[in-house]
């Protein structure tokens, strides 16, 4: 018979057999329609369906197929059918695991050849979904089964889209030995620590045959470890590419409905059978690669090399600026099946790192690599050389290598195996040998050997180094002492740098010389607001702010960013980039704005966004740095109260401590360095704040602690003393008014300068009289004190351009004169008069006249007939209303160029009331004048007469209670205002839960006491008096227990409800008992500790509130005119008529001075260099500190230790060696002993008969 009937027999004895055992077929139907389920979604049920309508289930279901053979062929046609079991299909498979319907249908007589391509179908994929590791943590894997010919751009959607896993910015493929193999316990270490290291600093997916043996093991191992050290912010992303049939236990990562497994519950069974293997329970994602066939090795290489390579050419950002993925191949050990992907990654140019001494093809290409001589060759491209490394080799094998081919890949083909080897080492750039003999860090290997690939493309370089966030390989490796970067070119990496948050690239790329001048514009500068994330808290205050001006759009605009700010903390911040680089002043200065560098734009981004280091680093690089420190704080305080989430609220306001730590050290600094300049540095206005200073910065911030500070202290209290000599005791303010202040108190000395070839009439002089300004109404007009103002006052006065000691005697061309005679005494009175230290005791005087006069007439002369003291009142009250009118316009100065159209007056109005109403005791003040207005209309109508001396008693008492204002300049009387403010929001707190107890004892005791009571409005005033005064011990026993007139009568007790007789008394009593015992033995124990925990909060910071409201009190009395009420009520009138004139200007005082360019210029030079001084000693202190040093020494001991295993590890071999030697010596010696006992034998046989025995022995000693 022909060998084509004989295969003809054995397919009809396969059909027949099918045919006999068709009985199963019945038993098997409803388990073969099971299975085929999912392929129609019909037949799904309802709870499937409902689960399978998630969008990773339909994506999968919709765009992930699988293949099933559809063709039965047996694999050995020779073989003899016994049983079913005994008979594979060339897919690997057994007959009775087929489609039988299929499998017989396509399997004609003259079909002898198999192929996956044609004889499988593909159909939806089965097996998705996440893996449960029985016996591991409970952490779930993504898996999923697809067939090898997906497209990788599905392959890739998969991965970055519906698995959401973040793009990495390093890919490294690990190769090497499938089955186990040992790999010594330092490498592994090594290996595992260097994995870690790769995935913590780049976000490295690491990709690897995912399966529980070999290599692969030990990736997931290092996963493992990964896990197990601190929590990193970059997930680690082990992803396992594996072939499907190949997997062991594989049936439970199944799902007949085609809806995915949540989780598929896999259990690891030890040993193999054939090629089957368990996937590894440390990875975290699956592609189990399908083509129909089982136990087939190598099917999963060719469908990771596509993906590698689709991977590799996707970009790591989002923009075109953004580099390539990096890829780079490991091998460690490995057979033939790495040798050709070894091939295909230097034909690719792919890098390679070859790990030393980890056995097999490792081994054998780092032997190669390193006896191969070095060629240095020159290439030119696009009209560039460059400098290339060759390796070259012999085409005769050597003898050592030759042997060690044979015994990794085989003695068959070693030539070919050997030209292999040569092409794989001949690019010495793209390889790289990693010996754990020579370094310890497998993760500085595997950056720098694709640097090495890169070497000419510095730029590509330093785009991998920021992507992979290391630092140390950017400074060692790019930036070098020989690189010059051109200017401009390091622009769109410096971007990429501060959009990611790399601090070390900013400050890296800002000191080899880029320009933030010319990098930062308009367009960067939105482009960075752009970043913003969607769901930030940054985000939404934008939005709201957009709402809020009605304007419309989700693009971020420079105008968006000074409204927020404004919102945040009331200061009009003029970005650098829409600024005008020669902005003149518009406050009475004609100097020229210098244009500063863009640091502050970057800073105030920095803080918006929460990015504390970086932030920093601008505030380290910047100008004005004690200013930007407040506003910094200011912004992030006030962020912090705008979100519920409770660790954003404390990253905020923790950055925003930090924030004013720094500004108070950099205010310490310079006011040990020079207290006079510092005066200066906290009222130098800065125009990018609109005109603000130091000090409005921190009021508006509510920083209480630099307030609080001896430097603003300091500047207060000559503010507040004015002209005076600080050496007038309390004493002599307090009864200097009486003495009307002209013989007790002492006024500082004046010197004036006059040229020596001249007489007065050329005068420089630092009297605040001789050298004011026209820059505020009661200056011009002489109405108030010309205060000393700080720089006035210090030691420094203006001569020509430059500033000269007070104290010096001589000034060249000038002459040093005291101010004396009429001229003196003028000075003298009004520096008495107008020092706000005396307007404050003159003013307290007379509201205390003010009082006595109010209660007089309330208790004496008030009739209906109005007397002469309400005419004086009236004329007070009128005095102090426009007092407060003052106060409220100049809340907030209108600019002279400002327009004045109706919605411009509207908004400005709105932002003064806000700014006015913000100070508590302003609103006493409208509610007390308020009163008093309605007590005036009720006065003057004969019927109302008595409500309106009700109304003026309230008057009055609110009149008194504003006494508590004057108590705020003392020391201690001033902090137990703000307890007994806080107390009172603790009581409110309080009686909303003391009514819940009094409403629901006073309603229950009234109604068991009085039920069936007739509704009336004395019936709520005769329920709640019970429960109320029963907290203070009025306890009503007489009604409880029932009088002698009481009654039952309902027709007497209708009309007199004080009559009736309880009821049901004991429950009553009962009652009141439980209610006394709560209320006031539980509650009012409460209160009281709510009371004390306020009082200790407010006395730990005693000296800080009472700086704080010192300052707001300076201010106030600063601003008031030098005369009391009622007198001063005409200058009020000529304030009036100069604030319409001059459109709301000229009302309040400027403690800021008028600087000229040259002085502006040396007050900021001299704070930066005292702020940097400071950032370098907080470096050095930090640098100095103990956990530095901790870590430090623990870098140092692990090195020792490294250091100290090599050496262990060097003297284990070398006393491995000595005893192989010995071990040599004594075998060499036993059998050098054994020849020379034969070789006498012999001798002695030749020589029996002469008996030549010395002769013998000489020829032993001889050898």
């Amino acid at each position: 018979m022909s060998h084509n009937g004989s295969l003809y027999l054995n397919r009809m004895q396969v059909v027949g057999h099918a045919r006999a055992v068709g009985h199963l077929r019945i038993n098997r139907e409803r388990q073969m329609a099971r299975a085929s389920r999912f392929i129609d979604p019909s037949s799904i049920g309802q709870a499937d369906e409902e689960f399978s309508q998630s969008p990773e289930s339909r994506w999968i279901r919709k765009k992930i197929k699988m293949r099933e053979c559809a063709r039965f062929l047996a694999a050995d046609l020779e073989k003899s059918f016994k049983t079913e079991k005994d008979t594979l299909c060339c897919c690997g498979l057994p007959f009775f695991k087929h489609n039988r319907f299929t499998a017989i249908a396509n399997s004609p007589p003259s079909a002898v050849t198999w192929s996956w391509k044609t004889d499988t179908n593909v159909l939806p994929t089965n097996a998705f979904g996440e893996i449960e590791f029985v016996g591991y943590d409970e952490i779930q894997r993504k898996y999923v089964r697809m067939d090898a010919e997906t497209k990788m751009g599905d392959v890739l959607h998969l991965l970055l889209d519906v698995w959401d896993m973040k793009k990495p910015n390093l890919l490294i493929s690990v190769i090497g030995g499938t089955e186990n193999f040992r790999l010594k316990s330092k490498l592994k270490d090594i290996f595992r620590r260097g994995m870690i290291k790769a995935s913590k600093s780049t976000g490295a997916w690491i990709i690897s045959g995912g399966m529980n043996s070999g290599v692969m093991k030990y990736v997931g191992e290092a996963m493992r470890d990964y896990w197990l050290t601190a929590a990193s912010t970059v997930p680690a992303v082990a992803l396992g590419i594996a072939n499907w049939g190949s997997v062991k236990n594989r049936e439970d990562l199944q799902d007949d409905f085609g809806s995915g497994l949540w989780p598929a519950t896999y259990t690891l069974i030890p040993g193999t059978e054939g090629n089957e293997k368990c996937l590894d329970p440390n990875h975290t994602h699956f592609l189990l690669v399908d083509n129909g066939t089982t136990n087939q090795n190598g099917l999963e290489v060719k469908f990771r090399d596509e993906l590698e390579r689709q991977i590799a050419n996707t970009k790591t950002g989002n923009s075109q600026a953004d580099v390539n993925i990096p890829m780079i191949r490991l091998l460690i050990e490995g057979g033939r099946d790495c040798l050709e992907s070894v091939q295909t990654s230097i034909r690719s140019g792919i890098p390679v790192i070859v790990v030393k001494w980890s056995g097999g093809l490792a081994d054998l290409l780092a032997s190669v690599y390193e006896s191969a001589k070095v060629q240095q060759v020159v290439e030119k491209l696009q009209g560039a050389s460059r400098m290339r490394s060759r390796s070259v080799t012999d085409n005769i094998i050597p003898s050592k290598l030759r042997r060690a081919i044979e015994k990794t890949l085989g003695s068959n083909n070693v030539e070919g195996y050997w030209n292999i080897l040569r092409e794989c080492v001949y690019e010495r750039e793209l390889v790289t040998v990693f010996d754990y003999h020579k370094t310890l860090e497998i993760d500085v290997a595997i950056l720098k050997s694709l640097l090495k690939a890169n070497k000419d493309q510095e730029f590509d370089q330093l785009k991998l180094a920021l992507a992979w966030n290391r630092i140390d390989i950017a400074k060692s490796e790019i930036f070098t002492e020989d690189k010059i970067w051109p200017p401009g070119s390091l622009h769109e990496i410096l971007y990429s740098a501060i959009k990611q948050d790399r601090v070390d690239f900013v400050d890296l790329f800002l000191d080899c010389g880029t320009s933030l001048k010319d990098f930062l514009t308009t367009e960067r500068l939105l482009m960075l607001y752009s970043t913003i994330p969607d769901h930030s808290l940054l985000k939404e205050l934008i939005c709201r702010v957009k709402r809020k001006h009605n304007c419309f759009g989700t693009d971020v605009t420079i105008k968006d960013i000074k409204r927020l700010i404004k919102m945040l903390i009331d200061i009009n911040v003029e970005p650098y980039a829409t600024r005008p680089a020669n902005q003149t002043s518009q406050f009475g200065s004609n100097r020229k704005k210098e244009s500063k560098l863009p640091f502050e734009d970057l800073f105030l981004w920095s803080v918006l966004m929460n990015r504390q280091d970086m932030a920093k680093l601008f505030w380290r690089q910047g100008k004005d740095a004690t200013a930007y420190a407040l506003l910094a704080f200011g912004i992030l305080n006030a962020m912090a109260t705008k979100t519920d989430d409770t660790e954003l609220r404390n990253s905020l306001t923790r950055n925003a401590e930090e924030f004013g730590d720094l500004a108070m050290g950099v205010l310490t600094e310079c006011f040990e360095a020079d207290e006079k300049k510092t005066n200066v540095l906290l009222i130098r206005r800065h125009e990018q704040f609109g005109e603000a200073n130091c000090l409005k910065i921190a009021v508006k911030s509510d920083n209480k602690q630099f307030i609080s500070h001896p430097a603003c202290q300091d500047f207060f209290r000559n503010v507040w003393m004015g002209n005076l000599a600080l050496e007038n005791g309390t004493f002599r303010l307090l009864i200097s008014p009486v003495f009307l202040g002209l013989f007790l108190l002492k006024v500082k000395e004046v010197y004036y300068y006059v040229k020596e070839d001249q007489s007065n009439k050329s005068i420089r002089s630092n009297s605040p009289s001789i050298r004011s300004r026209h820059g505020t109404l009661e200056r011009q007009m002489n109405l108030k004190r010309l205060t000393s103002e700080p720089i006035r006052s210090s030691a420094y006065c203006s001569v020509k351009d430059g500033w000269s000691r007070q104290n010096s005697e001589s000034i060249e061309g000038y002459t040093k004169k005291k101010l004396q005679g009429i001229r003196w005494h003028l000075h003298r009175i009004k520096s008495i008069y107008t020092a706000p230290v005396m307007i404050f005791a003159h003013s307290v005087i007379a509201y205390f006249i003010f009082l006595g006069i109010f209660s007089y007439m309330l208790l004496i002369e008030f009739s209906p007939e109005m007397g002469s003291c309400e005419i004086i009142i009236f004329i007070w009250i009128l005095t102090l209303m426009i007092e407060e009118m003052r106060q409220f316009c100049s809340t907030s100065q209108v600019k002279r160029d400002e327009e004045f159209t109706r919605v411009a007056l509207w908004q400005k109005f709105l932002k003064k009331k806000k700014e006015y109403w913000s100070d508590s005791w302003n609103k006493v003040d409208v509610l007390t004048i308020g009163l008093f207005i309605l007590a005036a209309i009720l006065r003057f109508c004969p019927e109302t007469i008595s409500a309106a001396r009700v109304a003026y008693s309230f008057c009055l008492m609110s009149f008194f209670f504003r006494i508590l204002h004057v108590f705020t300049v003392h020391k201690e009387l001033g902090p137990k205002i703000i307890m007994i403010r806080r107390m009172m929001i603790d009581l409110v707190f309080f009686l909303i839960i003391l009514m819940v107890f009094v409403l629901s004892y006073s309603i229950s005791t009234y109604a068991i006491m009085f039920p069936n009571s007739v509704l009336r409005v004395s019936l709520i005033r005769q329920i709640l008096r019970k429960g109320y005064w029963t907290l203070y011990g009025e306890l009503f026993l007489e009604e409880y227990e029932g009088g002698e007139d009481c009654t039952y009568n309902a027709t007497i007790y209708a009309t007199n409800p004080q009559r009736r007789c309880p009821e049901e008394r004991g429950v009553a009593t009962l009652l009141m008992a439980v209610y006394v015992l709560f209320a006031n033995v539980l509650l009012l124990n409460i209160l009281i500790a709510m009371f004390s925990n306020t009082f200790q909060k407010v006395q730990e910071n005693t000296d800080r509130l009472w700086h704080y409201m010192r300052c707001s009190l300076i201010y106030e009395f600063y601003n008031k005119p030098f005369l009391p009420a009622p007198l001063s009520l005409p200058i009020y009138i000529i304030l009036m008529i100069k604030w319409v004139l001059n459109r709301g200007c000229g009302v309040c005082l400027d403690l800021s001075p008028d600087l000229s360019e040259a002085q502006d210029r040396e007050i900021m030079q001299w704070e930066n260099v005292i702020a940097d001084a400071y950032t370098q000693r907080l470096k050095r202190d930090r640098e100095n500190s103990m956990e530095t040093k901790v870590f430090e020494i623990s870098e140092r001991v692990e090195n020792i230790a490294g250091r100290i295993s090599e050496t262990q590890s060097s003297k284990d071999i070398v006393h491995h060696l000595d005893r192989r030697m010995d071990s040599m010596e004594e075998k060499i010696s036993s059998i050098l002993q054994f020849l020379n006992a034969e070789r006498n034998r012999k001798l002695l046989n030749k020589t029996e008969k002469n008996k030549e025995i010395p002769a013998v022995t000489f020829r032993h000693k001889s050898y």
